[in-house]
This record gives C-alpha cells, sequence and structure tokens, in this order.
C-alpha cells in the first residue's frame, strides 16, 4: 500500500549546532538539505535546530539556498546568564543531555531522520534514521550508568540504520570507536565552473576558518607566528590573510582571535572576520598560497577528534587554483596529493620551507595551481548531491513503499 497523498514524507534534519555556528558542518547540513529537498519533491523537508535560526545569514555565509526547506527551533535562544551556567562542566553536561532528549522527543514527528553528531549523544525515535557524523563521540560509562543511559537515551549509535561520514578518516575511527561501517560522502564544495584567472595571482597565502580555541581549532597562531619568522627572515613582498567567523558569545574563542590579532600586528598580516561569501571569493581568486594547520600539537592517536575531519577549505582553495600547503594529518592527505596538487607538511620548518619553494617559483605555483584545480573536481557540490542522495535513496524508497505510519501533528 502506497502513502497516501495527503501525508508526504517528512524528513527532518538536526545538528545541535545550527543556529549558533557558521561551518563546514552546517555547510554539509544545509546542502544535504537542498539535495533531499530537490530529489524527493514530494517530502516535506525540515531543519530541527535548539535555537532560532538566522536562515539569510546562512545562506551568505555559507553559499546555501534553503527556499522550500522549512527551519523549526525548539527554543528560544539563550540569555546571557543561561550561556554563563552552560559553561560550567558539570552543568554544560547536563544541558548537553538536555539537548538531546528534546532532539529525540522531536525527532518522533520524521519519518526518516537525519542527525549531525559530534560530541553530543546520537538519538532518534524516528521510523528510519542516519547519522551525519562529523567525528564519533566516545561511549563512556559501564554497568548501572550505561543501564541508565539506555534508558534515556536508547541504543544511541545502533538506533540509527545507516552512517554518513565526510572522509575516510572520519570512517577509521567509526569502526575503532562504533564498531560499524559507514558510507563515505565527501564535504560539499564550491568549486568554481570557470578556470582561475591565473593573471589575477598575487603574492599571498590564504587561510579560511573558524576563529575559536577549543576543539580542532585552525591554529591562526601558529600560521601567523610561522609568517612572522618568514618576514623576519627576509622574505618581502607577501602578505597573510586570515578569513573566518568568530563565535563572539565564548569568551575562550574572543580572546583567541585577540591573541592571533596581537600577534599580527605590526606585520602584512590582514584579518577578515565573518567574512562574506564575495570577499571570500574574492581572496580566493587572488591568493596564490594556502596554509592549513588544524591539529597542530596534537596527538592524533590520543586525541583524533581535534585534527582536521576533512579539510573542506583546503578543497575550496584548491578549486580556485591556490596552492594548499596543509598539515598532514586528518583528513588532508585525501584532500591534497603531496607534491602534485601541493604539499603536506609535518613541522613548523617544513611548512616554512614548502612556503618559500612556492613564494620564488612562479612556474611551480602555476603547476601546483593547474593540478589543484582539477583535482577539487571530486568534491564539487553536484558530485556531493548526487552520492548524497544515492546514499538516502533505499530507506526512502523502503519508507514510500510501506506508506503512512506516523501519526500526522
Amino acid at each position: 500500500m502506497g502513502r497516501p497523498a495527503s501525508t508526504p514524507l517528512r524528513i527532518g534534519l538536526y545538528s545541535p549546532f545550527f543556529g549558533s555556528t557558521y561551518g563546514g558542518g552546517e555547510k554539509y547540513l544545509g546542502a544535504t538539505a537542498e539535495a533531499l529537498r530537490d530529489a524527493f519533491c514530494g517530502a516535506d523537508v525540515e531543519i530541527l535546530s535548539p535555537v532560532p535560526v538566522d536562515v539569510e545569514r546562512y545562506e551568505r555565509l555559507l553559499g546555501l539556498d534553503l527556499a522550500g526547506v522549512r527551519v523549526r527551533s525548539g527554543n528560544p535562544r539563550p540569555g546571557r546568564l543561561k550561556r554563563h551556567l552552560a559553561r560550567v562542566p558539570a552543568l554544560r553536561r547536563a544541558r548537553d543531555l538536555a539537548v538531546s532528549l528534546q532532539a529525540a522527543r522531536a525527532s518522533a514527528d520524521y519519518d526518516l531522520f537525519l542527525s549531525m553528531v559530534y560530541v553530543l549523544p546520537a538519538v532518534t525515535r524516528a521510523r528510519r534514521s542516519v547519522i551525519l557524523c562529523q567525528f564519533p563521540y566516545r561511549v563512556r560509562g559501564s554497568g548501572l550508568i550505561r543501564l541508565a543511559r539506555r534508558a534515556l537515551l536508547g541504543r544511541e549509535v545502533d538506533d540509527f540504520e545507516l552512517v554518513i561520514c565526510q572522509s575516510q578518516y572520519v570512517k577509521r575511527w567509526v569502526r575503532t570507536l562504533w564498531a560499524r561501517d559507514a558510507l563515505v560522502v565527501n564535504p560539499p564544495i564550491d568549486v568554481p565552473t570557470a578556470e582561475p584567472t591565473w593573471e589575477a595571482k598575487q603574492p599571498i597565502v590564504l587561510s579560511v576558518g573558524r576563529f575559536f580555541a577549543s576543539g580542532h581549532s585552525k591554529r591562526h597562531d601558529i600560521m601567523v607566528q610561522a609568517f612572522r619568522d618568514l618576514c623576519d627572515a627576509g622574505h618581502d613582498g607577501w602578505e597573510l590573510h586570515l578569513a573566518g567567523s568568530l563565535h563572539r558569545d565564548y569568551a575562550a574563542d574572543v580572546e583567541y582571535f585577540e591573541r592571533v590579532r596581537r600577534l599580527a600586528e605590526g606585520y602584512p598580516v590582514h584579518v577578515h572576520v565573518d567574512a562574506p561569501r564575495e570577499l571570500l571569493h574574492d581572496l580566493y581568486r587572488r591568493a596564490s598560497i594556502y596554509w592549513h594547520a588544524a591539529g597542530y600539537g596534537v596527538d592524533g592517536d590520543v586525541r583524533p577528534a581535534e585534527v582536521e575531519h576533512f579539510g573542506m577549505t583546503t578543497a575550496e582553495a584548491m578549486g580556485w587554483g591556490v596552492v594548499p600547503v596543509a598539515i598532514a594529518m586528518g583528513g588532508q592527505p585525501e584532500v591534497v596529493e603531496d607534491g602534485v596538487s601541493g604539499y603536506l607538511w609535518r613541522d613548523l620548518e617544513e611548512l616554512r620551507a614548502r612556503t618559500v619553494a612556492l613564494m620564488g617559483d612562479p612556474e611551480l605555483r602555476r603547476r601546483m595551481g593547474v593540478a589543484a584545480a582539477r583535482a577539487s573536481a571530486r568534491f564539487s557540490l553536484a558530485e556531493f548531491r548526487r552520492r548524497m542522495v544515492d546514499a538516502v535513496r533505499p530507506l526512502v524508497e523502503e519508507l514510500e513503499a510501506a506508506g503512512s505510519l506516523r501519526v500526522p501533528g
């Protein structure tokens, strides 16, 4: 029996950070919503968020088009006191649990539920469910704690039919921490359709990434220091540009940002906070070298979540013909072919040496820039949409064939 026309398939997408964070995970979730909206035209597609969402700002900063996708929030935006209390570790854990339980209750409204998972527990009560895994969390506790957790949260990861992750790097850790297999759907990259404008390239080193202190920090501080070292060594005529958003509600992030700005003083370093897409595209168009340093100083075997899970901005820069010099950790080796489409570095001396080689050789920059632009095509938005829809389609077809079992309303 087919699904009655009066009850279209309801697809919900959820992230505990949507509405408050503007980064790669939010781009991934939003692009997934777009893909499902266009592929399954009869379905109702909705993004579920813990707090109100400035949709126009998401579209502007992340290059999304959420027309036709409803956005639903479960709470008012928290006030200053609530945000302050949430930073107390014990209270934050309670808040995280409350957010997960609220999402679990809301998920029961959907036929298909796709939950972006990173740090907070994965919980669902939908008919069919998918984890969009940024990185798997460690399931802690034993004995009574484990029983209490299961009573509140259910089977967590095991309640989901499918795990989709962003890279082979994340897939390996899904297997290690969750004993689950996963499909890899690399993040969507805004790859330009036109050939890079080579004559527009200038002596600019660029890095794009949110300014934040915790987790897999982008380490703008060590990049500024490395660039200062190059300037002090006599490598003149080049500029470093840092572009990214800043979450001003968190004092540690603001303090980190101010430290980066102080380090930049007196040197040709330009900081672009909350840069719109138009400015980012202009920087990509003019930049010659791209730096990425997330995970520097981290033992990836002990704290694997704190290195770059894929490298979206690296791939995006490559599409504009910018030659990456990226840290050889996490998902970056899946994006950059060392010595062909860019360089991978393992310590700051190698970062500086690879950069100096590119600075002094325009032909090398051009050759690697051409290879980088060609390599980035495999991460295009069109390729992402195709792979994401192919991954989800069997669940959609199963739900459609089963008909409406959910009570509307």
